[in-house]
């Protein structure tokens, strides 16, 4: 009969043989995160269902899109670290592939009275949560 650690030895071997080895080639070659989000909305013709395409952005892209949109004074004082309303903006143009928009476009959506701050946000957080998700790593059998 075998002992509890041989039993954990040949857990970790089995492991061990079963994953894949990361390589150079291999990790250039990840695509980038992707989500498909749908939100309900109310328009003239009555609630219809509307998707978006989401692609996150490299980390360098989306540093420097933080660092093109600084807060204001006022932002600043209240812990600010970029100012959310150019911000916002920015991020979903360039993180929303479908459709596409233009910053313009969404800064319309962001400022539009019909648009209550939720439902703004629901779609910025949806773009910066696609952007800082880390990889799944699933957790090995203990020693």
């Amino acid at each position: 009969m075998p002992t509890q650690d041989s039993a954990g030895l040949k857990t970790r071997a089995a492991q061990r043989d079963a994953s894949k080895r990361a390589t150079y080639d291999l990790l250039r070659s990840k695509k980038r995160a992707e989500q498909e989000l749908t939100f309900s909305i109310d328009t003239a013709n009555g609630k219809e269902e509307v998707t978006f395409l989401f692609r996150s952005i490299g980390s360098q892209e989306y540093d420097a899109l933080l660092s093109k949109n600084p807060p204001k004074n006022d932002q600043k004082a209240e812990g600010a670290t970029y100012n959310i309303h150019t911000f916002a903006p920015a991020l979903l143009a360039e993180v929303c592939v479908e459709p596409a928009m233009s910053s313009g476009e969404w800064r319309d959506i962001w400022d539009s009275p019909d648009w209550n701050r939720g439902e703004v946000m629901d779609l910025f957080f949806a773009a910066v949560n696609l952007c800082n998700q880390g990889m799944v790593i699933p957790p090995t059998a203990s020693a």
